[in-house]
C-alpha cells in the first residue's frame, strides 16, 4: 500500500475554519515531542510513549521529502501553530491500518478536529487500497468512543490490559481498552466461521457482537478425509 498525499487527505476532510492538516517533517520533531509531553503528560508510559523518542521518528515514520515508511504523523495547525497530531499504521500485508494516536491541545478540543478527520478515514483507506481499519480507544474518558461511534465504526470487544497508563501519581497500571473497527469491503467479501469451529462460549460472543450473520456453508468434506 501507498500512503494518499496529504492534499488528497486534506481534499477528503472538512476541517473548521482556520485549521489545516500537514505531513510531519523532520524539523518538526523536536516541536512536535515537545507539544506532546505538554499536551498529554500521561503518555510518558505505556505504548504512546514512543511519539516522545527522536530516534522513532527517525527509524520507523513516513517524513515529508523522504522515503515512505509503515507509520505516518499528520500535523493539525492553526494558522502557523501547532495544534495537535494523527497517526496511523499500515500493515501492507494484511491491507489494514492502525489508527495509533490522535492527541489535540487542551485549548483547542473545543474545535472537535477528531471527531472532523475520523469519517474520511474509511475514505483514506480506500483511496490506498486498504481492507480493514481499526482503533483502540481510552476508557478513562468517552470522547474517542463518542467520535469513532458517529462514523459508524463498530466495537468489537475490550482489551485486558494491552497498554499501560499512571493512573495516579506515580502510579502505572495496565488498562483496559475499547476496541473498534472500519471493515472497508463488502460483507461478501468475510468468511463467516462454520459454528463447528467455535466452542459455545465463542459462538455466544459471536452472535452478540455480530447478530444476524449467517453461519459459513459447510463445504464437502477432501477426498479422503476422515
Amino acid at each position: 500500500m501507498q500512503w494518499p498525499a496529504m492534499e488528497q487527505i486534506s481534499a477528503m476532510v472538512s476541517l473548521p475554519q482556520g485549521f489545516h492538516l500537514e505531513l510531519l517533517r523532520r524539523s518538526d520533531i523536536p516541536k512536535l515531542i515537545e507539544s506532546i509531553a505538554r499536551w498529554h503528560p500521561d503518555i510518558a508510559v505505556g505504548g504512546g510513549s514512543c511519539y516522545l523518542r527522536a530516534s522513532f521518528y527517525d527509524e520507523q515514520v513516513y517524513l515529508a521529502g523522504e522515503a515512505e515508511k509503515n507509520i505516518l504523523v499528520a500535523l493539525f495547525r492553526h494558522g502557523d501553530e501547532m495544534v495537535g497530531m494523527w497517526s496511523w499504521e499500515q500493515e501492507p500485508d494484511a491491507l489494514m491500518l492502525y489508527a495509533r494516536l490522535i492527541i489535540i491541545a487542551p485549548e483547542y478540543r473545543s474545535a472537535k478536529l477528531a471527531s472532523a478527520v475520523i469519517p474520511m478515514a474509511e475514505a483514506a483507506g480506500r483511496a490506498m487500497g486498504a481492507e480493514f481499519f481499526f482503533a483502540l480507544a481510552t476508557l478513562k474518558i468517552p470522547h474517542m468512543q463518542h467520535a469513532l461511534e458517529a462514523a459508524g465504526w463498530q466495537l468489537i470487544g475490550f482489551t485486558s490490559g494491552y497498554d499501560r497508563e499512571q493512573v495516579a501519581p506515580g502510579v502505572v497500571k495496565r488498562v483496559f481498552e475499547g476496541v473498534y473497527c472500519m471493515v472497508l469491503v463488502p460483507g461478501d467479501e468475510l468468511v463467516s466461521p462454520d459454528p463447528r469451529n467455535l466452542t459455545p462460549r465463542v459462538q455466544a460472543l459471536f452472535d452478540v457482537l455480530f447478530p444476524g450473520v449467517a453461519a459459513a456453508p459447510r463445504l464437502p468434506a477432501a477426498e479422503g478425509a476422515s
